[in-house]
């Protein structure tokens, strides 16, 4: 007996972690996107494909799969979409070329779709009773999302980006092995409905706030990675451990806030995240204390409202199957709306940088008590620098000033040492301002989250009676 509960506790453990892996290989890659920007000697606008990719396919493959996932059993299922999974990420590990990557990022998008959407229903038919396997679901979502980019970065930093793909294959073998093991009748699993409650949410409503918070959260898990390893120049693992201050937070808060009331929980978390945002875009230069503050505020705000609105969305009618797909589909389409926002405007502002920092660099090049030729030379050299960085980069003043220097007197060095000090701290803060429109578009991205709450509210409140609030009709055990 014990050995049965203890081979169902590592198949619940490892279900846990293929959901935590697949949330999470939407962001895991953000840290690396530095490093395959240089190897493939492309830009940031095409590199973000890497993450797009993989968005856009778990919501094509759970609009394939749900209409046969009757059929086809969800123990079945989540094995085809972890051997999926598994296999495109060896493919992104030894891919050689930026369209390769995206074709196999694209690969593990239908094997997450495939792992995601049979999750529940695994756990639905092995949980015991008293427990709710939409809260453990949840959870291991909203943790997976969090732990992302800070994953990828030790993994970067260890090694090097192919280390992220090339690492969630024996994970995805770990987990499809346990699933394989315990035999785990999944084809009609008991998955509860709550009971009406204080502040219960409907889940037309709590997918659309699922999906806009999903889109505010490009802010914390893409710009502020980009920020802190490109503009701050922090390496892969310095910040990743900026960056664990979300997942930790997500953690403690979510655990906190359990059995709480969704349209609390959903609002404090979205104000949180646009809390957090809004601080983040006002930093006028590198403040990486503050920088850790505001992101345990978003972590917090993550954990209040993800795991929240994620059970709520889960808290539908029809199979376990097709709760989850949909609360997937909603989830990876706000991430992918987020993404086609944002990219452009954080795009173009940075592209707007050097025509806002040259006059600046110019005046502080001429004001300088050098000689004529060692400034013009200096100019043209900077100038040449800065056509070359690329996007999303700060440009290297050093081997400009090291040929300038070549040439000049003790005196005159002296005088150029300062004078990149100066220059380098004024384009550190330029690029850094450049973020400050796209973080405060994703900080309202999350706000947004307040009227659609707001609305469901006010209808909840004008409905008759006897009516369940999360599903707009009397509750009944649900049956897959």
């Amino acid at each position: 007996m014990g050995r049965l509960a203890s081979r169902g506790s590592w198949r619940d453990i490892s279900v846990r972690l293929a959901v935590g892996l697949a949330f999470a290989d939407a962001s895991i890659v953000v840290l690396a996107l530095p490093q395959i920007v240089g190897q493939f000697d492309t830009t940031i606008s095409k590199v973000v494909w890497v993450i797009m990719a993989y968005n856009i396919a778990v919501v094509l493959g759970v609009v394939a799969f749900l209409p046969f996932a009757n059929r086809i059993g969800a123990r079945v299922a989540l094995l085809a979409g972890l051997g999926l999974f598994g296999l495109a990420s060896i493919g992104c590990g030894v891919a050689e070329s930026l369209r390769v990557l995206v074709a196999f990022r694209g690969l593990q998008g239908l094997g997450g779709a495939l792992l995601l959407c049979a999750s529940l229903p695994v756990l639905a038919a092995s949980s015991k009773p008293g427990l709710h396997p939409t809260a453990t679901w949840a959870a291991a979502a909203a943790l997976g999302a969090a732990i992302g980019p800070a994953a990828g970065g030790v993994l970067t930093q260890l090694f090097d980006w192919r280390a992220i793909f090339l690492a969630q294959a024996p994970a995805a073998a770990l987990a499809a092995a346990a699933v394989w093991a315990a035999h785990v009748d999944s084809s009609h699993p008991v998955l509860e409905h709550d009971a009406p409650r204080r502040g219960s949410l409907r889940v037309g409503a709590a997918n659309v706030a699922l999906a806009l918070l999903s889109a505010g959260l490009i802010g914390a898990l893409f710009l502020v990675v980009i920020l802190l390893i490109d503009v701050w120049q922090l390496d892969p693992l310095g910040a990743a451990g900026v960056v664990s201050a979300i997942p930790i937070a997500t953690y403690l808060v979510e655990r906190a806030a359990r059995g709480r009331s969704p349209i609390d929980l959903g609002a404090a978390g979205a104000v949180l995240l646009a809390l957090g945002l809004g601080v983040i875009a006002l930093l006028p230069d590198r403040q990486v204390v503050w920088m850790l503050l505001a992101l345990l505020v978003c972590g917090a705000g993550l954990g209040l409202a993800f795991p929240t609105l994620s059970a709520a969305a889960l808290n539908a009618s029809g199979s376990p199957t097709v709760r989850a797909g949909r609360t997937v589909a909603a989830r990876e389409t706000g991430l992918v709306i987020g993404l086609l926002v944002l990219t452009p405007i954080f795009v173009h502002d940075l592209e707007a940088v050097p025509k806002k920092a040259i006059p600046e660099v110019a005046g502080a090049i001429f004001g300088t008590p050098l000689p004529t030729p060692l400034k013009v030379e200096l100019g043209a050299r900077l100038l040449a620098t800065y056509d070359q960085t690329p996007q999303a980069q700060l440009p290297d003043l050093g081997p400009p000033f090291s040929a300038v220097s070549a040439k000049a007197s003790a005196p005159e060095r002296a005088q150029l040492a300062a004078l990149r000090t100066n220059l380098d701290s004024t384009v550190e803060t330029k690029v850094t301002r450049s973020f400050r429109r796209s973080l405060v578009v994703s900080a309202l991205f999350a706000l947004l989250v307040l009227p659609v709450l707001a609305l469901e509210l006010a209808q909840r409140r004008r409905r008759p009676a006897g009516t369940d609030d999360a599903a707009g009709r009397s509750p009944e055990p649900e049956f897959g």
